[in-house]
């Protein structure tokens, strides 16, 4: 359970892999309009997570390390690895591990040896609750040694007991199955030769010792290839022989649409390392997006290595996290999987009070996850920034109908944030048994909160006009005004010059923080002095790193910057501190923070951003997740919302493009951007004389108003054009 406490080097190869060539390891293509990316590592042995990833199961971790096997909700194993048998004897795979290529669609990894090499192919299959793995040999004969600890077990909190290992002879497989037979696994080759024999003595019998199934790989044109399945079974109409055989014959193409949906937003800019980056983040996005028999479909909030007992960091539920992810999918058009995020959210939402849940595990589905366990209802936060994200949906995908079916629950939810403000300032305050977004401090009331229900009452007064509820539409908006002034009052610190974060329960004012000075800014309680005195702060080396935002200032009394949230650069809020900064027309500033995050792709696992990086220099915080959603969701967010300016109003057709890109920056390409059902591209260049702009409309007629900067502190020229179908050029004078 965790929270940012907010409101919230590999050689690269520009390879792409073709769709046919997925299972047959046959040599790549060249880049086409089909390509899926791949990001290539040249020293995969040490230090980088690498993953597959499907709707139902996720294989990852870090080579030295095994990977670990997971069907959702079930860990099938741990501690996967390769053992290469030439000439009888065994040499860790390990050795000879070269490189690695990781796409949306599962890992390789190639070793290399004296006469022979290997590649070893890592996949998920659609719904299919299993991982496939196959193998790939060239030169001399080498036998395959896979090794690996069997688990059978749920994850972390709920617990399999009483599992048994068999040895499944038609299958040339291991059968794990405990007593009840609702759980079962099946690891299995159809080139199995020899493996560890399952034996009930009274020493060395104990389940979880690691086996071996050694795999002959045979001939498959002019190589040889072997294939290893591992298959889970957690519902009664499931079953691991049938998930063996749909893993060696289902297509890959429906895996690869799920990472090129018709019309996806695509920004392009003059830096291949920021163009990877973005269409990277989108792709974890999609990879974040799982299936549980049980609790339905949903944004996990990352991927890592087990932290204890079976808790993969972090691939279960946060509803927290699922909004950062909802919120860069509004950003991306890609609204219908944002309602399906918005609805998996409220459908857990506390059916008395109207609170927004925080944490599932996967396997909350077996227990009585909110009666037993004390996660499920603990944050007051996340109602707050439900009711904001929900506003955004609206305005920007118009879809009325979404609001109109959730109406009883959204209004719930509001009358939750409503029940925790004092009567006497109008702010929240976090009651005894519950906790804001600062976990490590536990404060009263936060100013990141107060900002949160400005933002959250501002939003359900436009979600009440919108409904058609005029008096609910003017209260929301009379809450929000009055706390703005209350937020003043309650956190400006006028003799210190600073902004207070919050409150202890003692009273004692808390110490700034980045993500308070910064939400004072966006709720407007901040004068235009004070914002520009913290924007100047924050961009003094106290703050500011070459690799993002510290959370706490190096000159903090409790300044550390090895800990989770007491001086650490977070990915998330660094991104949202180059939005706020776009936003506040500090365009170079915010490019330069944001640009920070750009190498944050390559630190570990490909593609993918860390969840937060130590304070005194760029390197993972030892507690950090290296594949986590909202830092790769918000980075998507700063770059869409705030560098391109980009907001869409589907009730009044009409977008906003107000692009601040990095100085020398002189072109911008934005393809389907998305207003109402229409698509839009937008080509931006700029010239030592003028701007031009030409615009692509495939949809209806919108007005068009577009915001262009010129240099210094000169106020921008805004354009405002109705535009047609069709093509459209416009130019600054």
């Amino acid at each position: 359970m965790r929270h940012w406490p907010i409101r919230a080097r590999c050689f690269l190869v520009g390879c792409f892999l073709s769709l046919p060539t997925l299972s047959a390891f046959s040599a790549q293509s060249q880049p086409g309009a089909d390509a899926l990316p791949v990001w290539s590592i040249g020293q995969p042995k040490e230090n980088r997570y690498v993953s597959a990833h499907g709707l139902r199961a996720f294989a990852g971790g870090y080579s030295e390390d095994g990977l670990e096997i997971w069907t959702f909700p079930l860990q099938l194993a741990s501690d996967y690895r390769l053992v290469f048998v030439i000439d009888g004897r065994s040499e860790d795979a390990l050795a000879y591990l070269a490189s690695a290529d990781v796409d949306p669609l599962g890992a390789t990894r190639h070793y290399a040896g004296p006469g022979f090499t290997v590649r070893e192919r890592i996949e998920t299959r659609g719904r299919h609750p299993g991982v496939i793995i196959r193998y790939q040999v060239e030169g001399k004969p080498v036998d395959l040694r896979a090794r690996f600890r069997p688990s059978l077990n749920l994850m972390w909190p709920a617990a399999v007991g009483g599992q048994e290992l068999a040895w499944d002879a038609q299958a040339k497989g291991f059968l794990v199955g405990e007593p009840r037979r609702q759980f079962r696994a099946l690891v299995a080759s159809p080139q199995a030769t020899a493996h560890s024999e399952p034996n009930n003595d009274r020493r060395g019998s104990e389940f979880g010792l690691p086996l071996f199934l050694q795999l002959a790989p045979q001939p498959c044109g002019a190589r040889r290839c072997a294939e290893l399945m591992f298959a889970g079974q957690s519902e009664r109409d499931e079953d691991v022989h049938a998930t063996v055989a749909a893993l060696r014959h289902a297509p890959s193409e429906e895996d690869a649409a799920r990472f090129r949906p018709a019309g996806q937003l695509r920004i392009t800019t003059p830096d291949a390392d920021a163009n990877r980056a973005l269409q990277w983040a989108q792709i974890a996005l999609e990879q974040a997006w799982t299936c549980n028999a049980r609790l339905g479909c949903g944004l996990v909030a990352g991927y890592g290595p087990s932290h204890g007992a079976r808790r993969p960091q972090y691939a279960w539920y946060f509803a927290g996290d699922g909004l950062v992810g909802a919120r860069a999918l509004i950003h991306e058009g890609r609204f219908e999987r944002a309602a399906e995020e918005l609805a998996f959210i409220l459908r857990y939402q506390h059916p008395d009070n109207g609170m927004i849940w925080h944490e599932m595990s996967q396997s909350a589905g077996f227990l009585d996850w909110a009666g037993d366990y004390p996660y499920m209802y603990v944050h007051v936060d996340i109602a707050f920034d439900f009711i904001s994200v929900l506003g955004e949906y609206l305005r920007a995908s118009g879809d009325h109908a979404f609001l109109h079916r959730h109406w009883p629950v959204i209004l719930k939810a509001y009358r939750y944030c409503v029940s925790t403000l004092d009567p006497d300032d109008g702010l929240p305050r976090v009651p005894a048994d519950k906790m804001s977004a600062n976990e490590q401090d536990r404060l009263t009331d936060e100013l990141t909160l107060s900002a949160a229900w400005v933002e959250a009452a501002s939003a359900m007064s436009g979600l009440a006009e919108a409904y058609g509820d005029a008096g609910l539409a003017r209260a929301a908006d009379k809450a929000a005004g009055r706390a703005r002034k209350s937020l003043r009052a309650r956190y400006r610190d006028e003799a210190g010059q600073r902004w207070v974060s919050g409150f202890t329960h003692a009273g004692k004012a808390a110490e700034s923080t980045s993500p308070a000075d910064l939400a004072a800014i966006r709720s407007g309680a901040a004068t235009a002095a004070e914002a520009e005195a913290t924007l100047r702060q924050l961009s003094s080396p106290a703050y500011l790193t070459a690799w993002g935002l510290r959370s706490r200032p190096e000159t903090a009394a409790d300044y550390d910057p090895e800990a989770y949230s007491r001086g650490s650069v977070w990915g998330l809020g660094t991104a949202m501190a180059a939005e706020t900064l776009w936003r506040e027309g500090r365009a170079e500033q915010a490019a330069t923070l944001w640009r920070s995050l750009v190498s944050w792709a390559d630190a570990d696992s490909p593609g993918h951003l860390h969840e937060v990086m130590r304070g005194d220099r760029p390197e993972p915080q030892r507690e950090s997740v290296p594949e986590q959603t909202w830092s790769s969701a918000a980075f998507l967010s700063a770059a869409i919302h705030g560098m391109l300016g980009l907001d869409a109003d589907a009730r009044a057709k009409r977008l906003r493009f107000a692009p601040r890109p990095p100085a020398g920056w002189n072109h911008l390409d934005v393809d389907n951007v998305r207003l109402g059902d229409g698509r839009i591209d937008l080509h931006w260049r700029r010239h030592a004389d003028r701007v031009d702009l030409e615009i692509e409309n495939r949809g209806a007629p919108f007005l068009l108003i577009w915001e262009q900067r010129g240099g210094g502190d000169a106020a921008p020229m805004v354009i405002e054009h109705q535009v047609g179908a069709g093509r459209t050029r416009l130019g600054t004078p």
